[in-house]
């Protein structure tokens, strides 16, 4: 096989595997398939952060919004609530809340579909571990942010406390190996150093970070909430607000 027919092969797979994870994230929730966001520590940590930002009469995204639980959860309700999301069934109740959402899949082709430097704030929660270009993921968000806006992006900790426990007992350390219904699949691990890193590649200064728990064998209990703000770096998850600069 010639150089040229392999790397359009290879494009060919990669154009597959994204048809392949669209249609999985497309119907992976339904009335049958809930997900409670309300009292998910990482969700809480991110509404406590954009509380305590003060936020009024603001063009605020969240990219993945889900049924849109999140936004509805930031107290000050006189802001411009707007969200992106790849499920049916999250646009439909998204709507309900009153949400001003759009059916879309984020990828590597498409640009996010809104003017430049239009929102205050851009929130990613447990997006970019999904994404191949994470350079053009970032930089679709800085262009659709205003000059000093804010980007509060979360990622699970490959290296915490419980997945460092795991991997030493020689367990699969809630790494995903595949994509199906059902499975996220995730591509990419981050630490807090490397997620700190590329952020600040692509023009993003980090104002605070955060985790919500600690957990010691896997994902839930047993945790501790107090741990993980005393040491976040073993924290379940990455949580950090930076601004565009």
């Amino acid at each position: 096989m010639s150089c040229l027919n392999k790397v359009e092969f290879g494009k060919n797979n990669f154009r597959q595997g994204f048809s392949k994870m669209k249609n999985i994230y497309e119907n992976m929730y339904s009335n049958d398939n809930k997900v409670d966001l309300i009292r998910n520590p990482r969700v809480l940590e991110m509404v406590n952060m954009i509380d305590g930002l003060n936020l009024k009469q603001k063009n605020i995204l969240d990219i993945g919004c889900y049924d849109g639980t999140f936004l509805s959860m930031i107290k000050n309700k006189e802001n411009n609530f707007y969200g992106l999301e790849a499920s049916n069934y999250g646009c439909e109740e998204s709507l309900k809340k009153g949400i001003e959402v759009k059916k879309f899949y984020v990828n590597d082709d498409e640009v996010l579909p809104y003017e430049n430097i239009f929102f205050d704030l851009v929130v990613a929660g447990e997006i970019i571990e999904h994404i191949y270009d994470t350079h053009h993921l970032l930089l679709e968000i800085s262009r659709i942010l205003k000059p000093g806006g804010m980007f509060l992006i979360t990622t699970p900790n490959v290296a915490s406390f419980g997945r460092r426990l795991l991997l030493l007992i020689g367990k699969n350390p809630l790494l995903e190996i595949s994509v199906s219904q059902g499975n996220a699949g995730h591509i990419r691990y981050f630490t807090f150093e490397t997620l700190k890193q590329i952020l600040e590649k692509n023009n993003f200064q980090i104002l605070k970070s955060k985790s919500d728990i600690i957990n010691f064998l896997s994902r839930g209990k047993p945790s501790s909430k107090f741990l993980a703000q005393a040491f976040p770096k073993f924290g379940q998850s990455i949580i950090y607000l930076a601004e565009k600069i």
